[in-house]
């Protein structure tokens, strides 16, 4: 919950690190999990990537990648948290969407202030990560493709 690490201690949260801490948090504080579950909905594109991390502010500055792995722990932490503790309503909450130009052919990131635009429920930021991850499709094992810096920052293409 510092938002700080050896590599980053700017302060920012990162979209992958709040929700797995907040999710492995349900048993002693569920509605600090609710919260991070919105404020990650609220950093993702109408394409379905996601802001993989940003300082508060009006508007909020963040990077704005090719990351794929953040995509998946969205949907898996809806999931866990409606699982653990039965708050289907978390489902129809709505969140908005991030306004900015699509990253271009070529540009891996992008350091950015992005405003909020439209709105969706939480159910539909979910699936929107899902249906990104799809259409981006699998490698050679079925498994699908890495790009950017996944998986705890290990990986790359």
């Amino acid at each position: 919950m510092a938002r700080t690490s050896i590599y980053q201690s700017g302060g920012a949260y990162g979209f992958r690190d709040q929700l797995q801490d907040a999710v492995n948090l349900i048993p002693v504080d569920s509605g600090y999990a609710r919260r991070r579950i919105l404020a990650a909905c609220a950093h993702q594109y109408p394409e379905g990537d996601v802001m993989h991390w940003w300082h508060e502010g009006a508007p909020d500055r963040g990077v704005r990648t090719r990351c794929s792995d953040d995509l998946v722990w969205l949907p898996w932490a809806v999931c866990e948290y409606v699982e653990k503790v039965g708050d289907t309503g978390i489902l129809s909450e709505t969140a908005p969407y991030l306004r900015s130009e699509k990253l271009a052919e070529g540009e891996p990131t992008r350091y950015e202030a992005a405003a909020p635009e439209g709105a969706g429920t939480v159910l539909e930021h979910a699936a929107l990560a899902l249906r990104l991850v799809i259409r981006r499709g699998v490698g050679r094992h079925g498994l699908p493709l890495m790009l950017a810096g996944d998986w705890n920052d290990g990986m790359d293409t």
